[in-house]
């Protein structure tokens, strides 16, 4: 049977098929062969309609929902229906053809649906980062307000610290100690180098002019503290307490002291302006230069320059 079956050719196969396929619906049927082949084409039956039904209703279950997929199967569909005047055998050789066709689809629209399946869930991530676009840089109103009212309070508080420090910082009138005192024109003090120093006890201060210009010379001693005293005989000062000694000009000769004496800054003003004063050049104490007879003196007693260490003094020694 197979080699007569190979000896065939495709058509008369297919035809073989054919009436092998009518001879089971007749044998199912119980009807003649020829009487199916005489008999009128007549509608379908409706009771085999779910029959020939019910594969596509398998497929269906079978297939995974998809959305693209049943979009191209319904003309597909409609065409594999066979005609109502067809026999059994048509419409069995035509649930197949369709069968074949869903397979064939489904194999196609599946590679085509995943490109789609997969570009949705990308819509959601570029949702969630438009949000972090939107505003604009820098700092909003809540933080201006903040550092404004910050900065406003920054400033009040200075404003007050600044109005404490300076009612509560000494301030001195002058001729009182601590603030300035005017000795006048430059004429009016002592022309003579060796002349006998001038204290003047409100000010703490003795007055000494030498031939570099004028010096003030504070009344403590370095030592302990204690009020010295101007020795004419010896013509030096001389601190009756622990004994130490200086020269006229304030510079240390002996004693428990540390360094010589203390001086006061001498401001010489001409036109209200500072031309000179005293000056720290390190290793000395310079008096200021006066620079005409009618510019005024003025000792200012808030400012104290400390003596040189006794060390360097160059009087050491001489007493």
């Amino acid at each position: 049977m197979a080699d007569e079956t190979s000896e065939l050719s495709p058509e008369e196969r297919r035809k073989k098929r054919i009436e092998e396929a009518k001879r089971r619906a007749a044998a199912r049927l119980g009807k003649d062969v020829s009487e199916l082949k005489s008999a009128p084409s007549t509608p379908a039956p409706k009771a085999e309609a779910p029959k020939a039904e019910a594969p596509k209703a398998e497929a269906a279950k079978a297939e995974p929902p998809k959305a693209e997929a049943p979009k191209a199967e319904p003309p597909k569909a409609e065409a594999s229906k066979p005609p109502a005047g067809e026999s059994a055998a048509d419409k069995q050789a035509a649930r197949i053809a369709a069968a074949k066709a869903k397979a064939a689809a489904k194999k196609s629209g599946a590679p085509a649906a995943k490109p789609a399946a997969a570009a949705r869930p990308k819509a959601p991530a570029a949702g969630k980062a438009a949000p972090q676009e939107v505003g604009q840089p820098g700092i909003n109103r809540r933080e201006f307000l903040a550092y404004a009212w910050g900065a406003a309070l920054g400033l009040v508080m200075l404003e007050g610290g600044l109005a404490t420090f300076k009612f509560m910082y000494p301030r001195f009138r002058a001729g009182e100690f601590g603030g300035e005192f005017p000795l006048g024109p430059a004429s009016t003090l002592p022309s003579d180098p060796d002349h006998v120093p001038i204290g003047n006890p409100t000010g703490k201060f003795w007055l000494v002019n030498t031939e570099q210009g004028p010096k003030a010379l504070y009344m403590v001693c370095t030592h302990l503290g204690c009020l010295y005293k101007w020795e004419p005989a010896r013509t030096r000062f001389e601190c009756p307490c622990h004994g130490s000694k200086f020269t006229r000009e304030g510079y240390y000769i002996e004693g428990p002291a540390p360094r010589s004496l203390d001086q006061f800054v001498i401001e010489v003003r001409q036109g209200g302006e500072t031309v000179a004063k005293t000056e720290d050049v390190g290793d000395d104490i310079l008096p200021p230069k006066i620079p005409s007879p009618d510019a005024e003196v003025v000792v200012d007693t808030g400012k104290r320059i400390l003596g040189k260490p006794s060390s360097q003094s160059p009087a050491r020694g001489t007493g």
